[in-house]
């Protein structure tokens, strides 16, 4: 018995110094702060694809409450872990994102992970902005970086344990995070492509058309067969789809993204 227990006890230290060793790894250097960037060091052209994108990407319907202020965050998103408010991303110094700088960014877009070095909760569907070019990066910088700034303090997620742990997050970035850049495919032409980039990155499509497994990760192998989202239902996009067979007309195909009131709601936010 005595020799069973010294066994339990090497086990259990083995597996908390195991613990404690990952949740080291796991953690990512902050950046540094830089001073908010004036609005002049931008230049019109790449403010407005930066706009074209940041309305393809629908960052608004998420970042944004109904009634406040655009952009600066204070959604509550409920997951079924718990629910997580989205971020203030107007370029406030103290509560948004003023301070990043390109680099911080980026590594939020493309890693999920704050200019602090917090993980982000994948609610923020960096698993497909990785996707995105530099170029298309850079312009939803200098898009974000020129709203007003709106100061509007995060607030806290309401998560049980061990959901609240951002550092386990490691653990869903090492089986889910797919950071592999989207080639182009020579078997389709430009515009295929081209679709392919904007529905696999920025506009995040299988966020909501695709269905999810109980870690809260795309399916795969199911992409864009449906899914669930904030309660509300997204049908298939794929070839599984009802709308090619059903000869249902635009009016009443779009008559599907209502609720129960009525309420038309966008893409993201079925």
């Amino acid at each position: 018995m005595r020799r069973v227990l010294r066994l339990l006890s090497i086990v259990v230290i083995l597996l908390i110094v195991a613990a404690a060793g990952f949740a080291l790894w796991s953690r990512r250097p902050e950046i540094a702060a830089i001073e908010p960037p004036p609005s002049q060091v931008f230049s019109r052209q790449q403010i407005e694809k930066g706009a074209e994108l940041a309305a393809l990407g629908d960052c608004n319907i998420c970042h944004t409450v109904s009634g406040a202020a655009a952009y600066a965050g204070g959604r509550p998103m409920p997951t079924p872990f718990g629910t997580i408010y989205s971020t203030n991303i107007t370029p406030d110094p103290q509560t948004g994102i003023g301070r990043w700088s390109e680099e911080a960014f980026r590594r939020a877009m493309r890693e999920g992970i704050a200019r602090d070095g917090r993980h982000l909760y994948p609610a923020f569907p960096y698993d497909h902005f990785t996707h995105a070019r530099d170029d298309d990066l850079n312009a939803l910088y200098a898009f974000v970086m020129t709203r007003q700034p709106v100061a509007n303090p995060p607030q806290d997620d309401r998560l049980s344990f061990p959901f609240n742990q951002r550092w386990l997050l490691a653990f869903w970035n090492l089986f889910y995070l797919d950071t592999t850049r989207i080639e182009p495919d020579p078997r389709h032409d430009a515009q295929w492509n081209r679709g392919a980039y904007l529905v696999e990155g920025l506009g995040h499509c299988g966020d909501c058309h695709t269905p999810r497994n109980l870690l809260g990760a795309e399916e795969s192998g199911l992409a864009l067969a449906g899914g669930e989202a904030e309660g509300w239902s997204a049908p298939a996009l794929n070839t599984a789809s009802p709308a090619p067979a059903s000869g249902m007309g635009r009016r009443a195909w779009r008559g599907r993204w209502t609720n129960e009131a009525g309420d038309k709601r966008s893409c993201k936010s079925e």
